[in-house]
């Protein structure tokens, strides 16, 4: 605490947008006032490359990581580049959400099946699964044709890591039900999008939708009259959202507040407020407006 009353600001290379990390900065800043905090929402590669790239000469960069996308997760492991902190809320968490000495869970987000219920007027038609999609597809493949969206595996780390891990989960059945979407796909880039043409009727749906960019936007007035959502039952991909310090934090005092702030219960509350979702086991639903 002293030594971050000197540093007086952290930085944040993120794939989080600026509402869902406003409760949480609140939150921190109540608790420190005299830290500013400054979340730059990058995408999961560009976080990545920044940092990689102001850290090799010597330029202020982020005292800390926040995304989701596994694999430029394995390639900033191997590069040593995780602060070696230990938090003391470590102990509070689950081991999963610790996989490597310095890194650990913001959140754990998982994807959803997102529809316009106008076009689905009746409910057995509305899946809720991807078995349960793909047998809609086949009945009716004048309605799905090119109207369903997901996001594009063969250009997104964090949508190849969502398709990898349910074909792991559901091997051949997996593999045949995204062989019956895949064709009536347009896949897209970003969550605002597809919930943006959902509503507005260009798309019937999306499967592995980010439930991050979707929940809140069902707070929206008039959202819940065109829009619902549901987990799939045949295997929900869960994103799990690393956090880390960095090797190359000049102000690491005060990153250390941050993340033990974030993993805290208080700071899940808040994680959970922005629209994330939190992971720590004495978060109770009631305190959070989604999920835990």
């Amino acid at each position: 605490v002293n030594r971050s009353k000197s540093e007086r600001t952290v930085l944040i290379y993120s794939n989080i947008a600026a509402y869902n990390w406003g409760p949480i900065l609140d939150a921190f800043h109540a608790r420190y006032p005299w830290l500013k905090v400054e979340a730059l929402d990058l995408g999961p590669a560009e976080a990545f490359e920044r940092y990689y790239s102001e850290a090799s000469v010597k330029r202020r960069t982020a005292d800390i990581i926040a995304v989701a996308a596994p694999d430029t997760w394995l390639r900033f492991i191997d590069r040593d580049q995780a602060e070696p902190y230990v938090s003391p809320e470590a102990a509070a968490l689950p081991d999963w959400s610790k996989p490597v000495p310095g890194v650990y869970t913001i959140s754990a987000d998982p994807t959803v099946l997102i529809y316009n219920k106008l076009l689905l007027k009746n409910r057995e038609q509305r899946p809720d699964s991807l078995d349960a999609l793909a047998e809609q597809v086949r009945k009716q493949p004048v309605l799905y044709a090119k109207r369903l969206t997901t996001y594009d595996a063969t250009s997104h780390p964090f949508a190849y890591a969502l398709h990898w891990a349910y074909v792991q989960h559901r091997g051949p059945k997996g593999w045949a039900a995204l062989r019956a979407l895949g064709p009536q796909t347009r896949p897209e880039g970003g969550g605002a999008t597809m919930v943006e043409k959902i509503t507005a009727g260009e798309y019937v749906g999306a499967y592995f939708g980010s439930s991050v960019t979707f929940l809140r936007r069902m707070k929206e007035e008039g959202r819940d009259q065109v829009l619902e959502w549901k987990l799939m039952r045949d295997g929900t991909p869960v994103m799990v959202r690393g956090i880390a310090i960095t090797r190359a934090a000049s102000h690491k005092a005060a990153a250390q507040l941050f993340l033990d702030f974030a993993l805290s219960r208080e700071g899940q509350i808040a994680v959970g407020k922005g629209g994330l979702t939190p992971y720590r086991p004495d978060v109770p639903k009631s305190a959070v407006p989604f999920l835990t």
